[in-house]
């Protein structure tokens, strides 16, 4: 735990979560678990230590199943390092991320024989911008086939589709019958990418999430629900490895 200068000690169930406590001219407090398994605090700067600890005695049951899932998540990537001569995901597979050995055709990075290969010398939010570009790329074909295909399915047509670089919402699909695909879903499993798609032809359809909505997935990808539960493994897994 971290003590704040000048107040009494922060309590906690457990004693090895770090609490870090950010005072504003905001009105009320509101909390949330970071990736490495702390909690933040935005609280209110007339807030007084006795009083946040009252706010955590009501909402601490809340955030410990989510520091847990944290530390979970953290020591599963421990044997998934990120860097040169570490691993990436992509379509649900760790990949090697090596360093080119030349100038690798003048390129920063490029997929080659199953593994991602790098300029040498990129520090890691290099290699991160590098890498989201690179998959990007190798995502359209993929995207782009699993459209078509399950529209054709599901007698559903969209105006017009795109890749987008949003962090926590995979997917959208407006009024407009646009659809956007965020770039991060490539890095997640076969089954989970076709579980996003079907979700946002299914809008085209069903603009809210009412039954009606999930019994059109559900006619298409009858295990919708194991999809889901996995897309959510696989957004905690990109949170606390620094993608999202």
């Amino acid at each position: 735990m971290k003590r704040k200068a000048g107040t009494a000690m922060i309590r906690t169930v457990d004693p090895d979560i770090i609490i870090r406590i950010l005072r504003s001219d905001r009105k009320s407090a509101v909390g949330r678990v970071l990736p490495d398994s702390s909690i933040e605090l935005r609280v209110p700067s007339s807030m007084t230590t006795d009083q946040v600890n009252k706010w955590l005695d009501r909402f601490e049951p809340k955030f410990m199943p989510l520091v847990s899932e944290c530390r979970r998540m953290n020591a599963y990537l421990a044997d998934h390092p990120f860097g040169y001569g570490g691993e990436v995901l992509f379509r649900g597979e760790w990949i090697p991320i090596k360093e080119a050995a030349d100038n690798n055709n003048g390129c920063m990075v490029q997929y080659k024989d199953g593994a991602v290969v790098m300029k040498p010398g990129l520090s890691e939010t290099e290699m991160r911008y590098w890498i989201a570009d690179l998959f990007s790329t190798l995502a359209e074909p993929i995207f782009k086939e699993k459209l078509y295909r399950y529209s054709d399915l599901m007698g559903v047509q969209f105006r017009t589709w795109t890749i987008g670089n949003a962090r926590k919402r995979h997917g959208s699909c407006d009024s407009n019958r646009k659809i956007t695909l965020s770039w991060l879903i490539v890095m997640m499993s076969e089954p989970v990418i076709e579980y996003i798609i079907v979700h946002e032809l299914a809008h085209l359809k069903h603009l809210n999430h009412a039954k009606a909505f999930h019994n059109e997935v559900a006619a298409v990808l009858p295990d919708w629900k194991e999809r889901r539960k996995a897309h959510g493994e696989y957004g905690l897994t990109l949170r606390c490895g620094g993608w999202i």
